[in-house]
């Protein structure tokens, strides 16, 4: 077992940066792509469907529907693809260090295309799903790992494997995927490799395997395990670091929420290092059985992986290949960030936090520095209400008279932006703000564009204002449809909203829970009082496929029985602590309580 894990380090180190630069760049753009595809999807599937949001109750004949049966099928079959695509690269770069050549990551791309090419061309399709149970394999744990962390996909899982005999199906899943992927294991090398069809590289991988496999399982146990120990201390390490910097520069009310988030993101990056090099030596371990258990006839037996110092890096290839791939992936990672989230996962019902009127307790309300302050909260949306001024320009405000903020007993709609823009809206909240001013709607845009979601509540200022289109206009000229919401009270501002631009979501604000004006055809969500908020209006709500928001949460029972009833969004004064028992089962209070929060 030593000898096979010393051979696998060799084998491995021949190509290894090329190799995980590879990796990891194919998985960036091949990722975006295939997960905007899926955002996509998922969006055309709910429309087809007639659902603003995916929810529990809607789930099952969301599912069963062709359209969404199709886009599984697709998105399954792409999927399968991308992963044989990745093999073919992955082959190419350890049937070269077999055979002590360095190559670049040029070669390892026209390898992983060529190799793919081929068995397209020989028709054998049957590696498609036995390379997903590959990675199922390989990346089990990571898998696990991440889905337990995204919370709609947690939740579906913790349903799902509540339901009634589906722990035992998944067993059956398991033993069956066993069976298949344990003789298996060396099929690609025997049909990528050795150019075999898919039936003839069957047979030579259990003729290679036959009373062997047990040594081949436990080498890529121990491997794996070695792995995944480094990882699993690595991260430690950093989460320690984490905490004590959030311990010592970060305020205490946003302490908790700053370390959840920080750790989810730096979770997330050391997730897709470790599928990358868990990948990759797995492949090395695999590599050396394959070489040494089938090929001694071609090599000098026992089969030498150490490299030669005589050969060197083509680095100027190198390079190149680099530095085009990683453009594409910023180009696509740029899209990502400019035109909204990659993936909204409100489509799936996790709960969201919106910061009322900004972070109206930081800040003073419905300011630039208020939308600041949420950002720093790590609010997922503010909420903004938006008015006219006599000239027409959309600002933020929620009273129509100016005595409150600013002091003065006039109205907003009889001044014009510029006599506007010169009122103080900071000092009745602190001397701190004085000189804070109204925010034009177009500034605020500005502002948040890729950094903050917003929901704009339209002020109710009568049927004949058009105050519904110029928001619209002012959304599209910032492209952030996909980043903005449009809530209010008056159900024809909907109708008109959605007239000019169908693909924003829009909500309707009620002062109470009569009838079903979640079944409206030009509302996405329903914004109520939290008070008024029962378990049979959030499921009927979501049974229709709509979400519900509510309003103002601002005490932990509150936060929690709203959490409870399953609510798809909570505005609250207090983003930072709404995040921290939303997110949180505990509040955590000393460095121990952060580690052990985290590492859990």
């Amino acid at each position: 077992m030593t000898k096979f894990i010393i051979q696998t380090n060799e084998v491995m180190k021949v190509n290894l940066r090329q190799l995980v630069v590879f990796e990891a760049v194919y998985r960036l753009v091949a990722g975006v792509f295939y997960v905007r595809l899926a955002d996509g999807l998922l969006r055309f599937c709910l429309d087809r469907a007639g659902y603003s949001y995916l929810t529990m109750s809607n789930m099952r004949e969301f599912f069963l529907r062709p359209w969404t049966a199709a886009s599984i099928l697709l998105l399954l079959v792409l999927g399968a693809f991308l992963i044989a695509v990745e093999t073919g690269g992955i082959l190419t770069a350890y049937q070269a260090a077999a055979y002590s050549r360095r190559i670049d990551c040029a070669v390892i791309l026209r390898g992983a295309l060529g190799k793919t090419w081929d068995e397209i061309q020989k028709k054998d399709w049957q590696l498609l799903p036995l390379g997903m149970i590959g990675t199922l394999f390989m990346n089990g744990w990571i898998l696990m790992r991440a889905f337990s962390r995204i919370r709609p996909l947690d939740f579906i899982l913790d349903e799902l494997l509540a339901a009634l005999g589906v722990p035992f199906l998944l067993a059956v899943a398991a033993v069956l995927m066993m069976i298949i992927g344990i003789p298996s294991m060396l099929v690609f090398f025997a049909c990528m490799v050795e150019q075999k069809r898919f039936g003839d590289g069957v047979r030579r991988s259990r003729e290679l395997l036959a009373g062997k496999w047990p040594a081949l399982l436990g080498l890529l146990l121990a491997v794996n395990g070695i792995l995944l120990g480094a990882l699993v201390l690595i991260y430690a390490v950093i989460v320690l670091i984490c905490a004590l910097l959030v311990t010592l520069f970060a305020d205490a009310y946003v302490s908790a929420a700053v370390l959840t988030e920080a750790c989810m993101r730096l979770e997330a990056a050391a997730l897709f290092v470790g599928s990358i090099l868990v990948t990759a030596a797995d492949y090395g371990a695999l590599t050396v059985a394959y070489y040494q258990f089938g090929r001694k006839k071609e090599h000098a037996a026992p089969w030498d992986f150490t490299l030669p110092y005589s050969l060197h890096v083509k680095r100027k290839w190198f390079l190149r290949i680099t530095a085009a791939f990683a453009a594409a992936s910023v180009f696509m990672i740029a899209d990502m960030i400019y035109n909204g989230s990659v993936f909204d996962w409100s489509s799936l019902g996790q709960a969201e936090i919106t910061a009322h009127r900004g972070s109206s307790r930081m800040a003073p309300e419905n300011t630039l520095a208020a939308l600041e302050a949420a950002m720093e909260e790590m609010a997922d949306f503010a909420e903004i209400d938006v008015q006219m001024t006599e000239d027409g320009v959309v600002v933020l405000c929620h009273d129509t008279n100016l005595r409150r903020v600013a002091g003065v007993n006039k109205s907003l709609a009889g001044l014009t932006f510029e006599e506007a823009e010169k009122l103080d809206v900071g000092s009745f909240f602190s001397p701190e703000f004085a000189g804070e001013r109204i925010p034009s709607l177009a500034e605020a845009l500005e502002l948040c564009g890729g950094r903050l979601k917003l929901n704009i509540e339209l002020k109710n200022l009568g049927a004949d204002s058009s105050l519904p289109e110029k928001t619209v206009e002012l959304i599209r000229e910032y492209g952030m449809e996909e980043q903005c919401v449009i809530s209010s009270v008056r159900l024809s501002y909907l109708q008109r909203v959605k007239e000019a631009c169908p693909e924003l979501r829009t909500g309707y604000i009620l002062p109470a829970a009569y009838g079903r004006y979640y079944e409206n055809e030009y509302v996405d969500f329903i914004s109520i009082r939290s008070s008024l908020v029962t378990r049979r209006l959030v499921e009927a709500a979501h049974e229709a496929g709509r979400a519900v928001h509510v309003w103002t949460v601002n005490s932990r029972a509150d936060l929690e029985a709203m959490r409870l009833l399953g609510v798809d969004n909570l505005i609250t004064d207090y983003p930072a602590r709404a995040r921290e028992i939303l997110y949180e089962e505990t509040a955590p209070g000393t460095l121990l309580d952060y580690l052990w929060m985290q590492l859990r």
